[in-house]
């Protein structure tokens, strides 16, 4: 697993900038293809998922957020849901990638390494 990203607040400051709200939208443009390659791991309920993406260094998702990019995915066909009883307290929905969202979370990755690649070719 790699490391999550641990930079202190005073590393996002550039020329007065706070770069950190630049990476926070990143962060929120990629949640659906973020969401798709944590479950390409393994499935999961939301909660866990958003745990999981936590120790990669993802700030903590709220469920404002988490919810209805999961359930995007799960309406374009990207992911699957099952109900998952539990032996104490409510059950869970249980998210799954399906082949449709593999096949999206490659193309994905392919898209992001070429403007990867136009940010870098500048260093």
């Amino acid at each position: 697993m790699a490391d999550p990203i641990t930079l202190k607040q005073a590393d996002w400051m550039i020329a007065g900038t706070d770069l950190s709200k630049d990476f926070a939208a990143l962060q929120r443009a990629q949640l659906p293809h973020l969401l798709l390659a944590e479950l390409a791991v393994g499935d999961g309920h939301g909660y866990a998922l958003a745990g999981r993406l936590a120790d990669k260094g993802m700030p903590r998702l709220k469920g404002a957020a988490l919810y209805p990019a999961l359930n995007k995915l799960e309406q374009a066909g990207l992911a699957d849901t099952r109900w998952e009883e539990q032996s104490s307290g409510p059950g869970r929905k249980v998210y799954s990638i399906t082949d449709q969202g593999r096949r999206m979370l490659v193309a994905h990755r392919e898209l992001f390494a070429a403007f990867a690649a136009i940010v870098d070719s500048y260093s």
